[in-house]
């Protein structure tokens, strides 16, 4: 398969009348070819053919050695081939074909009219060029700059370098070498994804990239703990630590603040008691600065039964238990006794001294003593012995409603000891005289009312 390489050059200059111009005319047009392809050079010129004496093909390799002739044509004749160390042909009226080409065809090929200046055109032929970049990997600390130069070195022609980040164009083409600067540098933003590209050729094959690894230095960060909140006494305590930073933090959990416990990232205790309880702290720590998160532990209390679960009180706790609430219901019973028996001798005394029951009844200034009157309760107190006979005096005189009074024997109230006798030996009660009230209001208020009545 044929590639025609075409390339013309931007005006045209009549040096003569009887001279064409040659397209290209001036020097520095170049063509890159792919090694053992064939590929045409093409020339044009704008004056009759017939005019000139000869057309003359030359190359000057570019490694050096002398100049070749390739081919030339007297007038409008045959074509002549004047090499054997490179393939090559002629198409009227001035194309040079190159067959089978390698690197030795690398140089410059040159076309000439008689009477003419020479036409140049530079071939390459590709060679892939070798991508480095330095420093690589490039280590920095979050928030400061770095640079870093990539070089596309050994390519024919000369490698365009290209910096890319997750694929996408981030900087300017330059030729064999380009540098990339970044700035206030980020972990999460700007750790991955670089590469340099140095390239010869569209084709993929003299192709070369390069990835650059930028590691980022930073302090650590969303440190973990992990833990339970709650363990038993004589459990197993697991507790491991987890966090983010470059370069990798060290550990040192801690319990209660002061107490190391670990300088890894885990701690074990296979049998938990009461003094671990408390507030254990992860600490992750390195050159950069440090980041710590705690988690809080509760030991508690339960017992295995011989199926190794289910959790209740010991069997020590449940006898004193099972004792003081014994002990508490003998307590309770004394003091109910104890309560009752105290009311029921408070309630005797209370009899005994009601055995007697004096009634004071004050009635217009007049006053009744009543003899006491056995009481209609069913207590089983032995009856006490009468007291003497008490008497009473009224006026009935008084017609004018004064005041009446009743005259008491004080003395025969007072209640005398008896001897140690039965009450049958007792000597007889007196009869004694009792007072109606109600007769006697009665009988003030008559009065009272015959003294207002005329005489």
């Amino acid at each position: 398969m044929f590639r025609f390489g075409f390339l013309f050059f931007l005006g045209f200059s009549c040096l003569f009348l009887c001279e064409g111009a040659v397209v290209p005319q001036s020097n520095g047009a170049s063509m890159t070819l792919i090694p053992g392809s064939t590929e045409k050079i093409v020339w044009s010129f704008t004056h009759d053919i017939k005019s000139y004496s000869y057309r003359l093909w030359l190359f000057i390799p570019s490694d050096g050695q002398p100049e070749v002739g390739l081919a030339k044509i007297n007038g409008d004749g045959e074509v002549n081939i004047l090499t054997t160390s490179y393939e090559v042909a002629v198409e009227k009226p001035a194309t040079l074909v190159l067959k089978n080409v390698n690197l030795t065809c690398n140089g410059t090929y040159q076309f000439s009219l008689s009477g003419a200046s020479p036409s140049e055109v530079v071939v390459y032929i590709a060679v892939k060029p070798n991508a480095t970049a330095s420093p690589n990997p490039i280590r920095v600390n979050e928030s400061d700059n770095v640079l870093c130069a990539c070089q596309g070195q050994g390519g024919n022609p000369p490698a365009d370098v290209t910096w890319y980040k997750d694929n996408h164009k981030i900087s300017e083409t330059g030729k064999e070498e380009k540098t990339l600067t970044l700035t206030n540098v980020i972990n999460d933003k700007d750790h991955k994804g670089y590469k340099c590209v140095a390239q010869s050729h569209s084709n993929e094959a003299f192709r070369d990239e390069v990835t650059v690894e930028v590691i980022v230095n930073y302090k650590p960060r969303d440190t973990k703990i992990e833990m339970r909140g709650e363990a038993y006494v004589g459990e197993k305590l697991v507790i491991n630590c987890a966090s983010e930073g470059f370069p990798a933090p060290s550990f040192t959990i801690t319990h209660n603040i002061t107490n190391i416990v670990s300088n890894h990232s885990n701690y074990i205790k296979d049998n938990v008691n009461y003094s671990d309880a408390g507030l254990y702290e992860c600490i992750a720590k390195n050159l950069l600065g440090s980041d710590t998160k705690s988690g809080k532990l509760i030991v508690k209390v339960r017992t295995k039964d011989n199926g190794g679960g289910s959790a209740g009180l010991s069997t020590g706790a449940i006898a004193g238990i099972c004792v003081a609430v014994v002990l508490l219901l003998v307590i309770v019973i004394i003091v109910v006794y104890m309560c009752r028996w105290y009311t029921r001798k408070e309630k005797d005394g209370r009899n005994r001294r009601n055995e007697y029951n004096e009634e004071s009844v004050e009635v217009d200034g007049a006053y009744e003593t009543l003899v006491p009157v056995a009481s209609g309760s069913k207590s089983s107190a032995p009856k006490k012995v009468t007291p003497p006979p008490v008497y009473a005096a009224v006026d009935k005189d008084n017609r004018q409603g004064n005041p009446l009074y009743a005259s008491l024997d004080t003395d025969a109230m007072k209640l005398k000891r008896k001897s140690k006798k039965r009450p049958a030996d007792c000597a007889p009660q007196t009869d004694y005289a009792s007072i109606d009230i109600k007769k006697t209001l009665k009988a003030a208020k008559t009065a009272k009312a015959a003294k207002a009545e005329p005489v």
